[in-house]
């Protein structure tokens, strides 16, 4: 058909080969910062913010919520330190990828808190980089107990975004 094709040896990392595949993979396990490598920029996300049921709000932890796609190749549920971009600014977040077992939930989530923000985010986009997974997501035995974890998640943001 008049074009020439050339077979490139693939890039790798570590001798690993670098692919979509690998990537994939540490993303199912949880690994946002090798994956970051591998992508050369961190792992983002970007999706619409929607209602959700307040219940951030409630616990004084308000969340934007994620509409997710099915397209969209998740890394493993728990919460993670990232970096949420809206209307041109960043702030550092905390976000948590799961179903909210304490508060009784099933379905998939993807909850962004912002620090250092406030204001209506329903209906803009919001993107979204993970920069390090800080635990598992786990269910709590009081809403309580979930408050005080979040303080700690918020905690342990704080002090890695200043080092």
């Amino acid at each position: 058909f008049g074009f020439e094709v050339f077979v490139m040896p693939p890039i790798c990392l570590n001798q690993d080969p670098i692919s979509s595949s690998a990537i994939r993979k540490l993303l199912a396990a949880g690994d946002v910062e090798l994956a970051s490598k591998y992508l050369g920029r961190w792992p983002e996300f970007c999706g619409q913010v929607v209602h959700g049921k307040g219940m951030g709000r409630g616990l004084g932890y308000p969340t934007a919520n994620l509409l997710i796609g099915s397209e969209m190749q998740l890394p493993l549920p728990g919460v993670y330190f990232g970096r949420g971009q809206v209307d041109g600014r960043s702030h550092d977040a905390v976000v948590n990828i799961g179903s909210k077992p304490t508060l009784g939930g099933t379905d998939l989530s993807f909850e962004v808190h912002l620090l250092d923000f406030s204001g209506n985010l329903y209906g803009k986009y919001l993107t979204v980089c993970l920069k390090k997974r800080l635990r598992d997501e786990k269910r709590f035995d009081s809403v309580e107990e979930l408050s005080r974890q979040i303080a700690r998640d918020i905690e342990s943001v704080s002090a890695l975004r200043q080092s």
